[in-house]
């Protein structure tokens, strides 16, 4: 307990400080008292920054030491090019793509009617140019193909780890085979809404599960979609912010 008082005493002391080789030695820590630094303001889409930028939030777009940085496919943010004298990067404001919009549940089976719904709500309509110039929507594909086929003909499919051959029904009466294409190429919502969603590759599946047939979807591009993202972005806010860095 005397031992606990002594050192407490000894804390209270000024540090005592020692130079040893050149260097200065202190026998005391030393804590910098910062001053409180303004909180961002958050908000959920790119015109949002714009429109807060040309406001000139905080002054800061007079200050003109500002700097855009894209931080990944569904974050931005405002902020200052140098730091203060505490070693500050000031942050005006911060982008967040609200992760309340939900997306396709990718890597899961589910049943037709679940999976129809989530790519008829989870996708970007867009057409994909083939090899041969054509267009073509995969993502009618996928839906056609999902509503199409039936749970007891997925038995009888061919399957070499690449693609699937399977029976479809044809409206009531008509039947015929058809290889399922392995790979689709969709745009799926999972950035901000001002850009075009990126279209990337995905693997389509679909197997006899214990209630019936079951279709998946799996991204397939080796998250390669998140660079595209961010390029979209950065060209997005190039003409909103003439004269302002934009890095990423």
């Amino acid at each position: 307990m005397l031992s606990e008082f002594v050192a407490k005493i000894l804390s209270l002391d000024a540090p005592n400080v020692s130079v040893h080789e050149g260097l200065e030695y202190t026998d005391k820590d030393l804590t910098l008292i910062t001053p409180p630094a303004p909180s961002a303001v958050a908000i959920s889409t790119l015109q949002g920054l714009v429109d807060l930028f040309d406001a000139e939030l905080d002054d800061a777009k007079k200050v003109g030491d500002c700097l855009v940085h894209v931080t990944g496919p569904r974050s931005v943010k405002l902020i200052s090019r140098v730091s203060d004298a505490h070693g500050r990067r000031r942050t005006w404001v911060e982008v967040e793509y609200p992760m309340s919009c939900k997306t396709f549940p990718f890597g899961n089976f589910l049943d037709p009617e679940a999976f129809i719904i989530g790519c008829q709500a989870g996708f970007q309509r867009v057409k994909i140019e083939l090899a041969d110039g054509s267009m073509t929507p995969d993502l009618d594909y996928v839906v056609r193909v999902a509503s199409a086929i039936s749970a007891e003909d997925i038995e009888t499919s061919d399957d070499d780890g690449i693609s699937q051959t399977v029976a479809m029904r044809r409206g009531v009466v008509l039947k015929g085979q058809e290889t399922i294409r392995p790979i689709v190429n969709l745009a799926p919502y999972r950035t901000f809404a001002e850009i075009d969603q990126v279209v990337s590759a995905f693997v389509f599946r679909a197997r006899k599960g214990n209630s019936g047939i079951e279709l998946a979807l799996y991204e397939a591009d080796g998250g390669r979609w998140q660079l595209a993202a961010v390029d979209a972005i950065v060209a997005w806010l190039k003409p909103h912010f003439e004269g302002v860095q934009i890095i990423s």
